[in-house]
């Protein structure tokens, strides 16, 4: 998911080295602290993870500033919509998150939508997750980055009419990611578009 430049590589390189080192013999606190600091701000970025038995940590979703100041959200999972906007905040860019419960969407007219050409802002969709990239002085004095979104887990379904053609499961996302200027009213959930 995180492309790391050829620093941010040799410094989780040596954190690694450092973990097994400290697995062998009894930690200091202090040490391991100091370094995982500096891995914060080499990679100049923010992840919130969740520790999943059997699996480890995966991130809940990351904030990454770009060389060119450009900011990268990224969410692999609807969870901590508060520490996203905060992650954001820590990037300089106020932010209203959102995450509509069983694939509802907000109704529209929440907010008004900045109006001016928003080029270089870009939104994709991953298997696993879905990123916003904002160019620099995307989000300017008394606006907010908004992103609301939604996901609906979809079971397979075998091949209920014998015809050959089984559903694998999936899922289906509504995400919507602008720039508002003015208040951010809170979202009222309505059905989605095809629920």
């Amino acid at each position: 998911m995180n492309q790391l430049d050829t620093f941010e590589t040799a410094l989780l390189t040596e954190l690694r080295q450092h973990v097994a080192e400290r697995n062998s013999r009894p930690a200091r606190r202090s040490r391991t602290r100091l370094v995982v600091a500096g891995l914060g701000v080499a990679a100049a970025a923010v992840t919130a993870a969740v520790v999943v038995p059997g699996l480890g940590v995966t991130p809940a979703y990351s904030v990454q500033e770009g060389n060119s100041g450009e900011i990268t959200v990224s969410v692999e999972r609807f969870e901590d919509a508060s520490g996203l906007e905060q992650a954001l905040r820590a990037h300089g860019i106020p932010a209203d998150v959102t995450y509509v419960p069983d694939g509802g969407q907000c109704a529209a007219g929440r907010y008004d939508v900045a109006d001016r050409d928003l080029t270089g802002m870009l939104l994709s969709l991953g298997t696993n997750e879905f990123k916003v990239t904002l160019p620099p002085g995307a989000v300017r004095d008394g606006e907010t980055f908004v992103i609301a979104a939604s996901l609906v887990r979809l079971p397979a379904t075998g091949d209920p009419d014998g015809d050959g053609i089984s559903t694998l499961e999936g899922s289906r996302v509504w995400v919507q990611a602008d720039v508002a200027t003015g208040p951010v009213a809170p979202c009222r959930v309505v059905p989605g578009s095809d629920g």
